[in-house]
């Protein structure tokens, strides 16, 4: 062991660099941005499966893989006292680590090079598409460190042709699946790392078709793994909710393209600007000197065939459906970096890499302390931070349930929403108001609920709007408090009810 250490020495101190420098600047303020909507679905159902394992195939019931929610629920049980919100922030921020381990591991099996590999870890450090997601609880991170991983396992499959890195491979590409269901792309661009096949040495023949056994098994043993979700009999709900963001086949056919120069519009301006410019501008770097030319095709080609299907058949979009591909474009971005450290004076590679790394670091320290303000996409941005799904007021407001609870024997409060930011985000916390009874409303009538009013005469009574800008005209409230989401119009507002008189 003393002998390990002391031959890679540097190699892990570096690693363990890395390590510090990750938790550094994924952990500080973790609870900043406020739940989001789809944060609060996932929560709440790891929340009930960390506690009744029979419904742990509840995500099904929405076509959501559950993987995610199973780390999450796991987190929920180690640390139970710990703020539900940050238990599924740390299953992000766990996927995120693995997904710079299988960045740096990736990047070494491609090009052997560990000065490649350093700089592709600091450039997942810093570019804010994985600085954001490894701190927001949704599943992209998780499945993007399974892609990686997949990746450099593909490729290390096709140099060594063994039968334990298929094993491995198929794993990580089943529990991509469990994740996500467009990990089956891992699956779909995996014959392109044939191109690192040699071709060139004897028995090459025996060692493709080899290669091709290994090809199906990696197939079968991602797919068996799968198939156990099909024990749940709403495993039909996941190709259900497939139809919600992709054409079918009649659609493309009637309507070929109808979605895709603006998609594809989007889409790119999405990247960039998650990458920043300067960091998108050293991929070019890496095609300069044709060195490694295959390598950097398979990269290459590997974003653009998942961007031009999304391009193609995809009815909605998200910043976030990119997240999956990204790692590679960091480790090409790497190797531009590497070409140019080869190429230029240090006093101008100094002034390069400040030039690279400036904007990055600056998204990265707004989203740190003013996130409404952060630069990143509009998409996310107005989805995440800026708009109604944003959950601001959402803590205060359970502190002030929380101080009813202690004044009254009992309290009734109900929500715009029978799904999502309300009313799950205070069921979460209903430990803390125990005595709160929590009502869920969609849509809202012309009236005040009979139930409420009835309680309102009993009780204090409360209601919270946040999807619509107005008030129903015959309900009687009066405003209690009203929070600004981000810098947008929307607000969440907090309303008594007034008993009839």
């Amino acid at each position: 062991m003393r002998k390990l250490f002391d031959d890679h020495k540097t190699d892990l101190l570096v690693f363990g660099g890395l390590i510090l420098a990750y938790f550094l600047t994924r952990l500080p303020r973790l609870d900043l941005i406020p739940i989001f909507t789809d944060e609060a679905i996932y929560l709440r159902w790891s929340q009930i499966m960390a506690y009744d394992a029979s419904l742990r195939y509840l995500p099904l019931v929405d076509g959501k893989p559950p993987l995610f929610m199973w780390a999450t629920s796991i987190v929920l049980k180690l640390f139970p006292s710990l703020d539900p919100l940050l238990s599924l922030r740390l299953t992000s921020v766990g996927g995120g680590l693995f997904s710079m381990a299988g960045i740096i591991f990736t990047s070494y099996v491609f090009f052997r090079n560990k000065r490649i590999s350093l700089l592709a870890a600091l450039l997942y450090l810093v570019v804010p598409f994985t600085f954001f997601y490894d701190r927001f609880g949704l599943a992209d991170s998780l499945l993007a460190a399974f892609g990686v991983w997949s990746l450099g396992l593909g490729a290390l499959l096709v140099q060594s042709i063994r039968l334990d890195v298929a094993l491995i491979l198929g794993t990580a590409i089943g529990l991509g699946l469990l994740t996500k269901t467009p990990a089956l792309f891992f699956l779909v661009t995996l014959p392109l790392q044939l191109l690192l096949f040699n071709f060139k040495t004897s028995g090459w023949k025996i060692r493709l078709v080899k290669l091709f056994l290994l090809f199906l098994l990696v197939v079968i043993i991602s797919q068996a793994i799968f198939s156990i979700l099909r024990l749940f009999p709403l495993f039909h709900m996941i190709s259900q909710k497939n139809l919600e963001f992709i054409v079918t086949p009649a659609e493309f056919l009637a309507r070929p393209f109808e979605f895709f120069f603006n998609n594809l519009k989007t889409l790119l301006t999405w990247e960039v600007g998650y990458l920043t410019a300067p960091v998108a501008l050293t991929i070019a770097f890496a095609f300069l000197r044709g060195q490694a030319v295959k390598q950097n095709l398979i990269l290459a080609a590997i974003f653009l065939i998942h961007l031009l299907y999304m391009s193609t058949f995809n009815k909605s979009i998200f910043p976030r459906f990119l997240l999956t591909f990204t790692p590679g474009l960091l480790v090409l971005a790497a190797v531009g970096l590497d070409q140019m450290s080869t190429r230029l004076r240090p006093s101008l590679l100094v002034l390069v890499f400040v030039l690279v790394l400036a904007l990055p670091v600056y998204t990265d320290f707004k989203l740190l302390t003013d996130p409404p303000t952060a630069p990143i996409p509009d998409g996310d941005s107005k989805q995440y931070i800026n708009a109604w799904p944003a959950g601001y007021g959402v803590k205060e407001i359970r502190q002030f349930l929380a101080r009813e609870s202690s004044q009254y024997p009992k309290v009734t409060i109900g929500t715009e929403g029978t799904f999502g930011l309300m009313p799950y985000a205070l069921q979460l916390y209903q430990k803390d108001y125990p005595n709160v009874e929590i009502k869920d409303y969609w849509p809202l009538g012309e009236t005040v609920p009979a139930a409420l009013l009835e309680a309102s005469a009993n009780h204090p009574t409360y209601f919270i709007i946040y999807q619509r800008p107005d008030v129903p005209p015959n309900w009687k409230l009066r405003l209690v408090a009203s929070f600004q989401q981000g810098r947008s119009n929307d607000y969440l507002r907090l309303y008594q009810i007034l008993p009839e008189d």
